[in-house]
């Protein structure tokens, strides 16, 4: 008995391990499927999948750090792009404290990070986010994402004020760097820094630069706007907002400052278009910048927060609490062994003992259960019989009233009827079909005059009920008997 029962938890804990690996083989998978995704330009969807993924993998971390990593910035960019972004934040934290090697999912996620904090206004954060990010790059070889987080670098010390800084961050990125796309990004946070510093014609001449490159992002655009709106050329500036306005891919919070532009440069606007401008930046402010506001608000309290947390050794002490019970000898280990295994030999057994006292009362108890139900479906098919030759059974069940129609035929009927209707939500007419079905002996002809129907009326009416309750038709009435008789 005792051998039995060790095979059984053997088994059981073999099935477990299984089971367990089976999971954490499609988690990985799931992770290669949006590399591959990656690869190819194209941003993974399945925030279902990689939501489980990335759980999956939080159990086996120190085993699979690489694929526990990619699993939470996947999951984190699917969570940016809707919205999400506290819970975002979390998943690059975790990229952040994983013990992966791979520092190019590192770096993109502290680049992530970066971001909210940019948008949230935290420059100095920012910056530092970027620098990580700019790191992780530099370790992982990746020499283009580099200088690109070294220039957003470059505009968190632009929105600082910090300009000499800036400067020279950006000249040291073009006297080093010749890829083209960093450059026309440095353009980029120079015509910002212009514009934060009231030189706006060189401001201009930066965004000059930037098109001529091909480079056509709205917030080049944006700046351009706002470069001649401060240079008092508003024909310029309401030209470029405008055109802003008319770019889908431009942010919500683009869209607002031009149309502050728009409202105060456009001479030809009415009334009612001043009103709607004013309506429409009420309703960007309200639904879009609101809501991200505090998404992002909450997203830096679990930065801080994180930053703010003390190393945490546990682990260690764990480990080191372990070798040491494991390490130290103990003479009185085997007596105690062999005495606990005998108690639980001796406790198995006495449950084993339960075990079929238990069973032989549930036999017994089974079968007075089958007794009683027999005796039921022995009565109500007794009553069927007498019910079947009823002339009136027509009049009752064309009555309107469920109580009373229920209560004529039986209250073993009234049970079915009442579970049929909360369970199943049928109405008055279908019920009155189960309860014929249920009575039996009918046919269809028969059923379908009692119920004031015509043959095939009843035929699509009895077929869409057996497909509600998931049954079908030749099995309806021994449905609804075992539902009678049942709980």
């Amino acid at each position: 008995m005792i051998h039995r029962l060790r095979h059984m938890v053997l088994m059981l804990a073999l099935t477990g391990l299984f089971s367990s690996c089976s999971q954490v083989e499609d988690a990985r998978h799931v992770v290669a499927e949006a590399d591959s995704l990656r690869t190819a330009g194209i941003a993974y969807d399945d925030s279902l999948s990689i939501a489980e993924a990335a759980a999956t993998l939080s159990h086996v971390r120190i085993f699979y750090p690489t694929d526990y990593a990619r699993a939470n910035y996947y999951y984190g960019r699917l969570l940016r792009t809707r919205g999400d972004h506290p819970a975002a934040m979390l998943a690059f934290l975790n990229v952040a404290h994983s013990r992966s090697k791979d520092f190019a999912v590192k770096a993109r996620s502290y680049s992530n990070i970066g971001t909210m904090c940019n948008y949230a206004g935290e420059f100095a954060m920012a910056y530092d986010m970027y620098g990580q990010s700019a790191e992780c790059f530099g370790k992982a070889n990746e020499t283009r994402l580099y200088y690109y987080a070294q220039n957003a670098k470059a505009l968190q010390l632009a929105e600082l004020s910090l300009h000499d800084e800036t400067l020279l961050l950006l000249d040291s990125i073009t006297s080093t760097c010749d890829d083209s796309g960093v450059l026309v990004k440095t353009w980029e946070t120079k015509a910002f820094l212009y514009v934060n510093t009231q030189q706006y014609d060189s401001a201009l001449h930066a965004i000059h630069m930037l098109h001529a490159a091909g480079y056509h992002d709205p917030c080049g655009y944006v700046k351009q706007a706002q470069a001649f709106w401060y240079l008092e050329q508003y024909d310029s500036a309401l030209y470029y907002a405008q055109y802003v306005m008319s770019m889908p891919q431009a942010a919500p919070r683009d869209k607002y400052n031009m149309l502050y532009i728009i409202t105060f440069n456009d001479s030809d606007a009415t009334d009612p278009q001043f009103r709607e401008r004013y309506e429409e930046r009420a309703d960007i402010d309200k639904e879009i910048l609101d809501p991200q506001n505090i998404q992002y608000s909450q997203a830096m309290d679990l930065l801080r927060q994180d930053l703010n947390r003390k190393p945490d050794y546990t682990w260690f002490w764990a480990i080191l609490v372990t070798l040491l019970v494991i390490g130290v000898p103990s003479s009185t280990y085997i007596s105690r062994k062999r005495r606990k295994h005998q108690l639980v030999s001796q406790q198995v057994n006495d449950l084993l003992q339960k075990h079929d006292e238990l069973s032989e009362r549930n036999y017994l108890l089974e079968q007075k259960l089958s007794q009683r139900q027999k005796k039921m479906l022995f009565e109500i098919e007794s009553f069927c019989t007498t019910i079947q030759n009823d002339s009136d059974l027509k009049k009752k069940l064309s009555w309107n009233d469920f109580d009373k129609m229920c209560a004529v035929v039986d209250e073993r009927m009234y049970g079915l009827a009442t579970k049929l209707k909360e369970r199943y939500n049928m109405d008055l007419n279908n019920l009155r079909l189960c309860i014929l079905i249920t009575i039996g002996n009918f046919t269809n002809s028969e059923m379908a005059d009692l119920l004031s129907y015509d043959e095939h009326t009843f035929r699509t009416i009895k077929n869409r009920v057996a497909r509600n309750l998931n049954i079908s038709g030749k099995n309806m009435r021994d449905f609804f008997l075992n539902l009678m008789i049942g709980s």
